[in-house]
């Protein structure tokens, strides 16, 4: 072949190679281009042509790898147009190489190295007196500057670039970089300076006739008076970028300007208004933006939704928007994103989640001087400080955050501020810096028609004028704010207004609008927790009880006793009593009301006692249910006890010699509590044990007495169904002893629900939905080595003894795998645990499904609480022989027992859960369990008799103490297995 016809196949390799890359098939791209490259070395050209077509396909090699996200050999092929062109000299391959150098170091975050590049870059362009490619590499480095978060290298290189654009003329890219700088400044809060910039910008654009880029102007100097608080200039800006846009740009530009209208919108709570703007512009970005784009959209829905207390659409919208966001690597963005969904979490009550994202938001803002952002997230964080019952380190944050707000000229979180402060005051009883901070707030929101915000200040106001017995004023106030949270449709602000409401009217003796007040309140509770899933339903939950529990109390002042505890049930377990009326197909009422016909029918269907109890601020209610009688009965406290004491002095000075940490302590690198306890018990004297004794016994009398004692004589079945509230979950009611030394479980049988609406759900499961028959037994699964977890031979034991018992076969070691305990428990009957725990988290430790994998994930050993909802089970039993089983995390609205492991198989369709609270000597344990599986067995009692059968051979053996057969717990319904 001819060196002409090598040429003539190196122009058509080249040629097809740029159709390809034009088209976005970059791969065969590339392809073509190395092959022309191998036909380029076989055409004999002259010297200057063989490195001018060396240094073409390199960069064009470059661009395709580029289109590929393939960084790495992009920068390859950049460095050998370098080498090719250092013999040579050519300064525009110079200047071109390290732009492309520069802008994918820019791509992948690595601004300081494209940095470097650009100051090459400049150099070179200074030496050859091109001003355009100086301005360019300015203008690039101020923005890698800002990333940087280095704010006045990036403004200082931005004007730089601005005085050349003025020396040569270039009026459109000085536009250009001064509009850039207006976007800078802004995000600085240095408002008086961007408009400056913005103003000036626009007015080149107008001049020149660019009608695109004047848009960027009306939409960069919007956003400006938006965030300066000049809504109504903001909303002129925005319609005249869209006008200009639905006429010069693009979709992707005129979906923006829909997002900065809604914005606006949302700012000034014409939420309808905002929310059609939203939408519009997210179809838009679905169908042509950018991620970036797309996240932004996400992002505004989530601030439209979570005033107008649609929380789980917020939630869901900002999860996406965070996720979509964090890809492009824009740390404003990311911020802002973070900062909103602390915001949403915070209002459902996910503290801990809120913590987490408001941490994550100051973390970008630092990084790139986004002052506003970071104010806002010190604001965040120092309200869950507070409401977590840390009002120093809240008034700490807030202070921070004022200071910064004040610095930056940010009115709109200065007001925040304002009112975290009067908050942070009001909790710590200091009214009168409280009532000076709220109205400070108010003033300035007022000021910017910030409605939500004024709201919100009043509505606390108003509770400290409450709280100082100013009924009169405190009225004033809060109907002020109803009308103002009604007139922009914010329904959670709407649901404390008519708590607060109905407080003052129930202290000003106006019961009738009191009652109207508590009533109205709960129907937004109710309504803004539609949609929630589980886990942000008990947050929300939790949050609310308050109107329930204040309505309740109501009732009860007017001897509509059974009326109340109606109201109290419909405030408890909520979350999971939604969860049993999908699992078991059973309609729930419309307003989730429990109507007294459903009570005695309760009752009378139940050969138990039902025993209701809850707690109103210094008041403790009673309400005993028998046969279709509803009888009440209340207690003043004094003290408000706590049960999580009752069990330190259970366990305190008690050996524990063979106790094995079925925690998962050594997974996430924390000290175990029973090895604390076990190694403090050994240095222990006998006097300081009977010491010990003689506080438990009087602890459990004391807790007898204000329990028990109170409805004792309204109790007359052996049977009883105890549904406690909050910490009250922990009390070991069968431990509970009268003045005659008489432990309850020696009279009574005795288990726990969650609420009345659990038990009648449960017992009202269809006859055929639990297995009669199967037993799943699993001990000592053989975790990853990598959790650190230790091997449970006392487990092993246990589950070995149990299966020859009933006559299965065990499930132990190797065999006990996530996959295979999943399949399991949707077919038997019975299903018995013994491994490693964690009741808050709701995890137990099993097997890995994919034991051949170097680094197993968490998900393929560790069985969650979603892992048990998903695929459900038909257990009439459940038995969780792990650490503390039955506790939880604590939340009045739902119980503790409920809030871990437990409650995920009650919720999962398990008809009865055996769990404990507290470590118990595995030689116990294990004693335990053979008796109660005979009971079962051998003897055909149900589970509660023979739990009762089981703790009274312990009791009576004499040689097990308190603290060994008092943690066991039945929670659920009455069950007997066929085994």
């Amino acid at each position: 072949m001819s060196n002409w016809d090598k040429a003539l196949k190196f122009h058509i390799a080249h040629q097809a190679g740029d159709f390809l890359y034009q088209s976005h098939i970059y791969q065969k791209a590339i392809d073509l281009y190395k092959e022309a490259q191998v036909l380029l070395n076989e055409c004999g050209l002259e010297v200057e042509s063989f490195n001018f077509g060396q240094m073409l396909l390199h960069y064009k090699l470059a661009l395709s790898y580029v289109g590929l996200n393939d960084f790495t050999e992009a920068l390859e092929s950049y460095r050998r147009l370098l080498r090719v062109n250092e013999g040579i000299g050519n300064k525009d391959w110079e200047v071109r190489a390290y732009r492309g150098i520069s802008d994918i170091h820019c791509s992948m975050g690595q601004h300081v190295h494209s940095i470097l590049f650009l100051r090459k870059l400049l150099q070179v362009a200074k030496e050859t007196g091109n001003k355009r490619d100086e301005i360019a590499a300015y203008a690039t480095m101020g923005d890698s500057y800002y990333s940087l978060g280095k704010q006045d290298l990036s403004i200082k290189c931005q004007n730089d670039a601005l005085k050349i654009c003025e020396e040569i003329g270039d009026k459109e890219t000085e536009g250009d970089i001064l509009r850039e700088l207006g976007g800078k400044y802004r995000n600085l809060a240095r408002y008086p300076e961007a408009i400056r910039y913005l103003e000036k910008s626009l007015e080149i654009f107008k001049e020149i006739g660019k009608s695109r880029k004047e848009g960027y102007s009306y939409q960069y100097l919007g956003m400006t008076y938006h965030e300066k608080g000049d809504y109504n200039k903001a909303l002129e800006c925005h319609f005249q970028s869209l006008r200009l846009m639905a006429e010069h740009g693009d979709e992707v530009d005129a979906g923006v300007c829909y997002n900065n209208i809604g914005t606006t919108y949302n700012a000034i709570s014409r939420n309808n208004d905002a929310l059609a703007y939203f939408k519009t512009s997210l179809e838009i970005m679905k169908k042509c933006g950018s991620k970036e784009q797309l996240g932004l959209a996400h992002h505004s829905l989530g601030l439209c939704y979570t005033p107008l207390g649609q929380f789980a659409k917020a939630l869901e919208h900002q999860v996406e928007a965070v996720n979509i966001l964090g890809e492009t690597g824009n740390k404003l963005r990311v911020g802002r994103a973070h900062n909103l969904l602390g915001n949403i979490y915070n209002a459902i009550g996910q503290k801990k989640e809120a913590m987490n994202s408001f941490t994550e938001a100051i973390r970008c803002s630092q990084t790139i001087g986004d002052r506003r952002s970071e104010s806002g997230s010190y604001l965040g964080l120092g309200d869950v400080c507070i409401c977590l019952g840390n009002p120093g380190e809240g008034e700490e944050y807030t202070k921070k955050a004022l200071r910064l707000t004040k610095e930056t000229g940010d009115k709109y979180n200065e007001a925040m501020s304002y009112g975290s402060l009067g908050f942070c005051y009001m909790c710590c009883g200091r009214f009168k810096e409280s009532i000076e901070n709220f109205n400070l707030g108010i003033s300035i929101m007022q000021e910017l028609n910030d409605k939500r915000g004024e709201a919100t200040a009043l509505i606390n106001l108003g509770s400290v004028y409450e709280t100082l017995g100013n009924l009169k004023k405190a009225k004033q106030i809060l109907q002020k704010a109803l009308k103002i949270t009604r007139n922009i449709g914010d329904t959670g602000k709407e649901h404390e207004a008519l708590t607060f409401l109905g407080i003052c009217n129930r202290r000003e003796g106006e019961l009738k609008k009191a009652h109207d007040f508590f009533s109205e309140s709960i129907t937004c509770a109710e309504r803004n927790r539609e949609l929630l899933r589980d886990e942000h339903k008990l947050s929300l939950d939790n949050m609310t009880f308050t109107s329930y529990y204040e309505l309740c109390s109501l009732r009860i002042s007017q001897g509509h006793f059974a009326e109340a505890l109606c109201t109290v049930e419909r405030g408890r377990a909520r979350a999971l009593g939604d969860l049993l009326s999908k699992k078991y197909g059973i309609q729930r009422h419309n307003s989730h009301e429990f109507y007294l016909n459903c009570l005695r029918n309760l009752s009378i269907k139940n050969p138990s006692t039902i025993l209701f109890m809850a707690t109103h601020r210094f008041d403790k209610y009673f309400w005993v249910l028998e046969g279709g009688e509803i009888q009440f009965k209340s207690l003043k406290c004094k003290v408000a006890k706590d049960a999580i004491e009752l069990l330190k002095s259970l366990l305190r000075g008690k050996s524990v010699p063979e106790c094995e940490d079925r925690s998962l302590s050594a997974y996430y690198g924390l000290k175990s509590s029973s090895r604390e306890i076990k190694g403090k018990s050994r240095q222990r004297l006998v006097e300081e044990e009977e010491e010990e004794e003689e506080k438990e016994d009087t602890n459990l009398y004391q807790w007898y007495n204000d329990i028990f004692a109170p409805i004792a004589d309204l109790v007359h079945r052996q049977d009883i169904i105890i549904i406690p509230e909050g910490e009250d979950f922990m009390v070991p009611f069968c431990a509970l002893c009268d003045h005659n030394d008489k432990f309850l479980s020696e009279t009574f049988r005795i288990r726990l629900i969650p609420s009345l609406t659990a038990l009648r759900m449960i017992q009202d499961s269809p006859e055929d939905y639990h297995s009669i028959t199967g037993a799943l037994i699993v001990g000592n699964p053989s975790v990853p080595p990598q959790t650190k977890l230790p091997s449970l031979p006392g487990a092993r034991r246990e589950a070995l003894e149990i299966a020859e018992l009933l006559g299965v076969s065990p499930t132990v070691g190797d065999e006990a795998t996530k996959k295979h305990v999943l399949q399991r428990i949707r077919e038997v009957s019975l299903i018995h645990i013994a491994a490693h725990g964690d009741p808050e988290r709701g995890e137990i430790a099993l097997a890995s499904s994919f034991p051949s994998r170097r680094s197993p994930r968490k998900d393929d050993f560790m069985l969650t609480m979603e892992d048990v909802a998903k695929v459900g089970t038909r257990a009439k039993l459940v038995v969780l022989s792990c650490c503390h089983s039955g506790k939880g995390q604590i939340m009045k609205s739902e119980g503790v027992v409920v809030v871990g492991i437990s409650r995920a198989f009650l919720a999962a369709g398990a008809r009865s859960v055996l769990a404990t609270l507290w470590a118990v000597d595995d030689r116990a344990t294990k004693e335990f369990m053979i008796r109660f599986y005979g009971h079962l067995k051998r003897d055909k009692l149900s589970a509660s008799e023979a739990l009762h059968q089981t703790m009274k051979w312990m009791r009576d053996s004499k040689r097990y103490r308190v603290n060994e057969w008092a943690p066991f717990v039945l929670c659920g319904d009455d069950v007997n297995l066929d085994l």
